[in-house]
């Protein structure tokens, strides 16, 4: 099976920062004006280091995901991305393909469009009713009888459109902790994933949707 390449990007974010300047203050028992700037610019870049790490958008964010098509390459690399021990996960999700379509970056809020081209390079807007979502998964599985649209373009068949994120005022406490922690090493010019970030992070870490 050919290798079905794909990749996500963030097209707009109106979106508060996930956590303020002045929280961010006193956690650093910081009570001047001096770094505002900088602070600030700390808690962006930990945001999405952390995003990054953890395969999860944080803030509510509009995505576009395109792929080849609504299959997956050979099931090999998404069993070794799961790594050592045991699991437990649906057969499309192990095996690729199926009734299903796994978004990177969940939680999803809510799909705006799911684009397909055909081999002429026509867009078509594949109906909603055709599908659900698995909102915390970041899945979309097909209803009873309907099917993926075939007969498609080889590269960037498939676009869809996505808002996904918690939101700034929902994100996990741990998640808002390994933030702060983030910040405080980069404030004070220290590697900012430390161990400790690492543990607050990792029950909430997914695989990357993008990998396979």
């Amino acid at each position: 099976m050919r290798f079905n390449r794909k990749s996500a990007y963030v097209t707009s974010s109106t979106d508060s920062p996930a956590i303020s300047t002045a929280d961010m203050k006193t956690f650093l028992r910081v009570d001047t004006t001096d770094d505002d700037a900088v602070i600030a610019s700390y808690i962006s870049a930990a945001t999405e280091a952390i995003k990054q790490y953890l395969r999860v958008a944080l803030l509510t964010e509009t995505f576009v995901f395109k792929a080849d098509g609504f299959e997956f390459s050979d099931a090999d690399d998404r069993l070794l991305a799961l790594g050592a021990g045991m699991h437990t996960a649906s057969r499309p999700y192990l095996l690729g393909g199926g009734e299903t379509l796994d978004i990177p970056f969940p939680p999803l809020q809510s799909v705006t469009s799911i684009v397909t081209y055909d081999r002429g390079n026509n867009s078509s807007t594949y109906a909603a009713s055709n599908y659900e979502l698995d909102l915390q998964s970041g899945r979309i599985y097909l209803n009873e009888g309907s099917v993926w649209p075939s007969e498609l373009r080889a590269q960037d068949a498939v676009e869809v459109t996505y808002v996904a994120g918690y939101g700034s005022g929902s994100i996990p406490q741990p998640i808002l902790q390994a933030i702060r922690m983030y910040v405080e090493q980069l404030y004070d010019g220290c590697d900012g994933m430390t161990a400790e970030v690492r543990r607050l992070l990792a029950p909430y870490r997914r695989a990357d949707e993008l990998a396979w």
